[in-house]
């Protein structure tokens, strides 16, 4: 993953980055105020004048992160088909090094953000914070199902053909459940990556959820 503060608008930025440097370097439980004063360019006093501790800086961390990300996705900044994004979305979640570019994330990011996802358990900010975060990321890939079940229709209403999963059953689903469904899975994907050694899980995994989503989407009505 890139750092999305290699060129900090202000002391704000270049104090976030360096927290985002030290986290992704030390983790979560090594991480101290004095590490992340190393990675920055001024004086070290400045991240205890802006922030009271470390979970406090961490928090404010992840915020920025997620407006970047609502940012990008309002801009429209992902150049990829709806079902690529899913595609995508999945890969990062179970095997993150698999994703170049600046919005893919890496290991030692993804496991920063179980042990800060953890915190939410007894941290009430943390828990707010996440609460938010599986808001914004279901209601993208909420909008992405959509989309991709529009497009899948066009193409089958195009080419005159039917997809098997609507001829097996007329029972329609919302792009709320599938997307609440692809974003389960993908939490628990992080969880197993972060946190085993073994990989040989992830490419059944990708390939299930694929099959998944390949079923899913013929019966999604992109109206509801």
């Amino acid at each position: 993953m890139n750092d999305p503060f290699a060129e900090p608008a202000d002391t704000r930025q270049a104090i976030l980055g360096a927290a985002f440097r030290a986290l992704c370097e030390h983790g979560y439980a090594d991480l101290t105020i004095q590490r992340i004063g190393e990675e920055f360019d001024k004086s070290p006093s400045l991240v205890y004048h802006h922030y009271d501790g470390k979970d406090e800086l961490l928090v404010d961390l992840l915020g920025f992160l997620l407006d970047d990300f609502e940012a990008s996705v309002s801009a429209g900044a992902f150049d990829l088909t709806p079902r690529e994004r899913l595609d995508a979305y999945v890969a990062a979640t179970t095997a993150p090094d698999s994703i170049p570019g600046s919005y893919g994330p890496d290991g030692p990011f993804m496991t920063a953000i179980i042990e800060l996802r953890a915190q939410a358990a007894t941290d009430d900010a943390y828990r707010d914070h996440f609460d938010r975060s599986d808001r914004v990321f279901g209601s993208f890939l909420e909008r992405t199902v959509r989309e991709a079940a529009a497009e899948l229709r066009e193409e089958t209403e195009s080419e005159g053909r039917t997809e098997i999963g609507a001829v097996e059953s007329d029972e329609t689903v919302s792009p709320a459940e599938v997307a609440s469904t692809l974003q389960t899975l993908a939490t628990g994907g992080m969880l197993r990556w972060a946190t085993t050694t073994d990989r040989e899980w992830i490419d059944d995994t990708r390939t299930g959820i694929r099959r998944y989503v390949e079923t899913a989407l013929p019966r999604v009505d992109p109206d509801a």
